[in-house]
């Protein structure tokens, strides 16, 4: 191996036996990878950046984390045998991503879940859970319905009821489409409560969709996201991307964005758990990482040069967000270019969407105001000009409301999201412990998505 450089020990899996050992990120060749030092497997390395400028790059934006109110953990007995959240968590919940149910009517090989036993929620442990959560959390703005395939549950309505009665401003629910697409009463519900469709999308090749998702759904991708548009239901895209299948469309899945009505766009780089860990991917070739992401959404008409920044809340290896203002048609502008990098950073922190707390709300209140009052001054675009007001407007009111800020966020906005999710070869536990997207578990734990997916199935 070349000459390595080390950034940080950490703790980390062998990936042979899964103990837990002494590991440190290195760098080597201007990549980052996870170097694990197992006494009984040897030395093994896994990818974890595709490129050491941006890791070195990220670390600038560190911010200090938001303890939960409450924690379902009292006492640490190890990493990770006490998630849950323990005493040792560094940060809340930002996104609680329930799983509400193990049965899906797809079977992807891509799949990052493989439940070690079927289950269905109960409307009581549902509601118990979001009571739990309002107990841990200053806020709870939004949540994600996940599973299996969330819409094949039989109190999926009476689920998203609840929500409403405990005041979640949104509900986003991760689907595969297909009951959108068979069920005009489904659609119905979604558009009623304004329920955002998170559909997965993997790009428009049918042979990405025959390795990621077993068969070619490319054409009732397409028809779907058509019915979304037609029927005025909130939608966003998440594509599982990976190296030597469909990252060569990623530039081409960000274009049809920003054409679209899609409220966001998340690129999940495939890991290699659950499903995916014994479907025949090779970790090596086709493991991608979020510099390779950005650099393929970079290319896009839409997207400028340094667009992108980790998000500061969680580990700054798991997520990198940009937010683009609807300007007009096909005219956008990049939040943190309109409110400043380190104001963007801010009012990103320890929020699941920025603008949804009172400080944020502020922030972006002010800076639209000093943008629209200074335009007599200014050579601005007309159109930037009108927007602004329009924008200014819709929040120009005396008292905050987060519901409203949301509204108009959804109304204004548009987002890209990456989130690379950890596997076995890639465990970092100081990661680990700064997660802030969480598994409420009915037993009553708060589980770090990666720590679920692991260990737990």
């Amino acid at each position: 191996m070349s000459e390595e450089t080390v950034h940080e020990n950490t703790k980390a899996l062998c990936p042979v036996c899964r103990k837990i050992v002494d590991a440190g990120l290195v760098e080597k060749e201007n990549k980052i990878y996870l170097k694990k030092m197992c006494e009984t497997h040897g030395v093994s390395y896994a990818l974890t950046c595709s490129d050491a400028g941006w890791y070195r790059e990220s670390t600038a934006y560190v911010k200090p984390g938001q303890s939960p109110l409450g924690r379902s953990v009292t006492e640490y007995k190890g990493c990770p045998d006490s998630c849950g959240l323990c005493p040792e968590h560094g940060q809340h919940t930002c996104l609680p991503v329930i799983e509400i149910q193990s049965e899906c009517d797809m079977n992807c090989p891509i799949c990052l879940k493989a439940f070690r036993e079927p289950f269905q929620m109960t409307v009581d442990q549902f509601r118990g859970i979001l009571r739990r959560l309002k107990g841990y959390e200053k806020d709870l703005n939004v949540i994600n319905l996940s599973g299996g395939e969330p819409t094949l549950h039989p109190h999926f309505e009476e689920f998203l009821k609840i929500a409403a009665e405990e005041n979640i401003n949104q509900v986003t629910v991760s689907t595969n489409g297909l009951s959108l697409l068979r069920s005009e009463k489904l659609r119905r519900l979604f558009r009623e409560t304004g329920t955002i469709a998170s559909i997965q999308f993997d790009g428009f090749r049918p042979e990405a969709y025959k390795q990621l998702r077993g068969r070619d759904f490319s054409a009732e991708k397409k028809e779907v996201i058509d019915l979304m548009e037609t029927s005025g239901i909130r939608y966003s895209l998440v594509v599982t991307a990976a190296m030597g299948v469909n990252d060569n469309e990623i530039t081409d899945i960000v274009d049809f964005f920003f054409k679209s009505d899609a409220v966001s766009l998340m690129f999940q780089p495939a890991t290699f758990t659950g499903k995916a860990g014994s479907s025949g991917f090779d970790p090596d070739k086709n493991r991608i990482t979020i510099p390779d992401v950005v650099k393929e959404i970079e290319k896009s008409e839409f997207v400028n040069k340094g667009d992108f920044n980790p998000v500061p809340c969680s580990h700054y290896s798991c997520f990198a967000v940009s937010y683009y203002m609807k300007i007009g048609d096909n005219h956008f502008l990049s939040l943190k270019d309109f409110v400043g990098r380190e104001n963007f950073v801010n009012i990103l922190t320890n929020r699941a969407y920025p603008g949804l707390d009172s400080e944020g709300y502020r922030v972006i209140r002010e800076k639209i105001y000093q943008f629209w009052s200074a335009s007599d001054s200014s050579d601005a675009d007309e159109h930037v000009l009108r927007r602004i007001r329009e924008i200014f407007d819709g929040l120009n009111t005396s008292v905050f409301s987060s519901k409203r800020a949301l509204d108009v966020g959804i109304e204004s906005m548009k987002s890209i999201f990456i989130h690379q999710f950890m596997d076995v070869f890639t465990l970092d536990l100081g990661r680990l412990v700064k997660c802030c997207n969480h598994y409420p578990l009915a037993d009553g734990r708060i589980m770090p998505m990666c720590a679920q997916n692991i260990f737990n199935q």
